[in-house]
């Protein structure tokens, strides 16, 4: 512990006397303690986060190391990798150059705006996470600000609200941030190592290819939905009544999902514009350009594939409801008549209680000194003789 403090003493002298140099000396202690405990310190840091690990929170590649440097801090890729002192020192560093954060704390954001002279508006975009795609010209170097492919929800009512990537470009060296598990900033750098024996590396090469691993991300998403209209216009025919709620559910979800994606792409658009501009006007290699005109061209054809599935999924919307709606018209249709000949056979019933309600009354009952129970069930025959001509007058009349 008396270590690191140590080393946040020797940074924050540093910073108050403005200059850019981290002084930290591999040969002497830190606050009284004996030369051998900082080698025995730098080599233990040395083992442990030199090894690639998404885990770590620095990551520095360079042309003239054959492997990228991973560590939980600057200090510890400087005592790593000694020619970082001359880059944080004056900017300046002999082949291409990219440092890449995870997770930094507003301290580290503050830290390295300081050595690399970041404008505050860049600062202060990092630091507020930021959600407007951009690209924006600070002198020395571009401001990118890009938001990758964010996965469907996998709960109602819950949503995945990823953080944009962050890239500061300079023209040797590339000072990127990436929030949460992004995966985007070590698929380039597998990229460069497999193509390094003949790839000319610039800083807008990785910027370039920052953008279309970006862009790339998008293809499994657009994927599943494609997929999924499929699905959902081969079961329109074979849905049950029952189970056509569930199927505009998974409709709306959809059209939704495809909503959210193309307004991505769309802001993505805008980007690689402005950054085709700025290429010409800062002398890029006409190969990143080009570069980018085949970004462009993956991003409309994404774009046109979810308008395309945008149009399928409303034509499988207004079957769905079709069918909804004449399901509902059938069981409606059903329900009257089932209403209608209540209606009739009550209408037949009913009034033949008219003639056991006048034997109620104080008259006198046919048949009521004779013996035997003819009058009775002659009385019931008669009722129940009018009942069968009532229902076969309303089955004539189609009214049953």
């Amino acid at each position: 512990m008396e270590l690191f403090s140590g080393l946040r003493r020797l940074l924050g002298r540093r910073i108050r006397t403005g200059s850019r140099r981290l002084p930290i000396e591999p040969k002497k202690g830190f606050e009284g303690q004996p030369p051998q405990y900082t080698e025995k310190w730098y080599r233990h840091d040395f083992l442990e986060d030199y090894s690639d690990t998404e885990t770590a929170q620095f990551s520095f590649f360079t042309t003239k190391l054959d492997s990228v440097i991973h560590a939980s801090s600057i200090n510890s890729l400087a005592l790593i990798y000694g020619p970082l002192h001359a880059l944080l020192d004056s900017g300046e560093h002999d082949g291409i150059w990219w440092l890449d954060i995870t997770d930094p704390s507003d301290g580290d954001i503050e830290l390295l705006s300081r050595l690399f002279d970041i404008h505050p508006l860049t600062t202060e975009d990092i630091k507020i996470r930021e959600t407007r795609e951009k690209i924006e010209i600070f002198g020395p170097y571009y401001f990118l600000s890009l938001r990758p492919p964010q996965q469907a929800e996998d709960a109602p009512g819950s949503r995945t609200s990823g953080c944009n990537v962050y890239a500061i470009v300079f023209r040797e060296g590339v000072l990127s941030f990436t929030f949460g598990s992004s995966p985007h900033t070590s698929h380039v750098r597998s990229r460069i190592k497999d193509h390094q024996s003949h790839l000319f590396l610039t800083s807008d090469w990785i910027s370039y290819a920052l953008i279309d691993d970006i862009v790339d991300g998008f293809a499994p998403l657009i994927n599943r939905v494609e997929a999924g209209v499929e699905t959902m216009e081969d079961s329109i025919s074979i849905t049950r009544p029952d189970d056509i709620g569930l199927a505009l559910k998974q409709i709306y979800t959809s059209r939704r999902q495809v909503l959210q994606i193309r307004q991505l792409l769309n802001d993505k658009t805008d980007v690689l514009r402005c950054f085709a501009r700025h290429c010409d006007a800062l002398g890029s290699t006409s190969e990143v350009v080009s570069y980018l005109s085949d970004i462009q061209d993956h991003v409309l054809t994404m774009v046109s594939n979810l308008a395309h599935s945008e149009q399928r999924l409303s034509r499988s919307q207004d079957k769905y409801l079709s069918q909804l709606s004449f399901d509902s018209s059938r069981m409606r249709n059903q329900i009257v008549a089932s209403l209608s000949r209540l209606t009739v056979i009550a209408a037949c019933i009913v009034p033949m209680q008219v003639i056991t309600g006048l034997f109620g009354m104080n008259v006198m009952v046919p048949g009521k000194h004779s013996e035997g129970l003819g009058w009775w069930f002659g009385i019931l025959g008669v009722i129940l003789a009018l009942i069968g001509l009532s229902l076969e007058i309303a089955r004539r009349s189609r009214f049953l």
